[in-house]
């Protein structure tokens, strides 16, 4: 079918798709591209998008909320991550559209990447595993790791990562400031505002070491992670800064 407005995401949203046709719609470039380039249709479209896909968001948000109001009744979702995570900042109750990069966004990201077939991209903060939906059904050659805290997430992105056959993709569980967590080699990181300044300052230190091996692209989206590679890491050379979107930046290195 043709996807010319969000009426078209509705109206697949509305019905029972066989997992066969969800797997066909994967492959399917303009299953993930937004009907107009604004953000509230952004937004919306993804929400549809993970609603026809079987994804369980919304459940699995409240659930977290619950148990976090239990820790901080008058709490927002600036302070339940913490109560909830040992202090870490995994933003529960915040926007499932704003915790979650926007599909189409994703799409233009892989485009101007220009990936070759069979590099790894790694997700550093990684939440449901929006990125390893849209590498598995059009970059079908390539591997996908997403890193994420919080372990429903990471179950819940996986099931759908299984149910839709991306066996090349995986979420993984996991603090990305623990002592004892290293980070794999890869040709691309997607790195987001996952945390406090201090983890993500740490994380671009784990990737300096891999971009003193081999050449390395970031794809920095946040405001906080783009300002610390600003201040704090000129290794990493700016290829690219949203014009047509003012979210994310590019960045290369081969420090060598």
């Amino acid at each position: 079918m043709e996807f010319k407005s969000l009426a078209d995401f509705q109206r697949l949203e509305s019905v029972t798709l066989p997992l066969s046709d969800k797997k066909r719609l994967i492959q399917y470039h303009d299953f993930f591209q937004t009907p107009k380039a604004n953000d509230v249709i952004r937004r919306q479209h993804s929400n549809h998008v993970d609603k026809v896909l079987g994804f369980r968001l919304r459940y699995i948000e409240e659930m977290l909320i619950a148990e976090a109001r239990g820790f901080d009744p008058d709490g927002s979702h600036e302070t339940w991550g913490p109560s909830l995570h040992r202090g870490v900042q995994t933003w529960v109750g915040l926007d499932l559209q704003t915790l979650q990069t926007p599909y189409s966004e994703i799409l233009r990201i892989l485009h101007l990447l220009k990936i070759k077939p069979y590099h790894h991209v790694v997700d550093l903060g990684a939440a449901y595993g929006r990125m390893g939906v849209v590498i598995g059904g059009l970059l079908i050659k390539n591997f996908f790791t997403g890193f994420e805290y919080v372990k429903s997430r990471v179950d819940e992105g996986n099931r759908v990562f299984q149910e839709l056959g991306l066996n090349r993709c995986q979420l993984i569980a996991q603090d990305l400031f623990a002592k004892d967590f290293e980070l794999p080699e890869a040709d691309v990181y997607f790195i987001y505002d996952y945390g406090q300044v201090e983890h993500i300052d740490h994380t671009l230190k784990q990737i300096s070491a891999v971009a003193s091996k081999r050449p390395v692209k970031v794809v920095a989206r946040g405001t906080f992670t783009k300002r610390i590679i600003a201040d704090h890491h000129p290794w990493l050379e700016l290829k690219y800064e949203g014009k047509l979107e003012e979210f994310f930046s590019i960045y290369t290195a081969y420090i060598n």
